[in-house]
């Protein structure tokens, strides 16, 4: 809830916020947003006097990602990241499953 609080913040009613607006601890919920598919970052390079170039950093909500993750349609990717644990077996994770360890050399 505090992260979806601070999105909204930044963002208001708009679907762009320029990355210099953005504090380092709120950047941070950004970047694990964008790796959840929930906001997107770009770029774009801007001439200044004197020929100066200045990189321009935005970050882009993925509204129509965000609604379906919250209808209960397409899930985020670390939702279903774990689903590969889920296939193996209980027996594979028992350490003890009766399969001979190896001794350690002798010295």
């Amino acid at each position: 809830m505090v992260v979806a609080r601070t999105v909204l913040n930044y963002f208001g009613p708009g679907d762009a916020v320029l990355d210099n607006k953005v504090a380092s601890e709120d950047r941070d919920h950004f970047y694990r947003l964008e790796e959840e598919g929930l906001l997107s970052s770009e770029e774009e390079d801007a001439t200044v006097s004197r020929g100066k170039t200045w990189r321009i950093h935005y970050w882009f909500l993925k509204k129509s990602r965000i609604r379906a993750a919250s209808e209960g349609g397409e899930a985020a990717p670390s939702e279903g990241a774990d689903a590969v644990y889920r296939q193996i077996s209980d027996d594979a994770w028992n350490r003890s499953s009766g399969a001979s360890r190896a001794r350690p050399p002798a010295r």
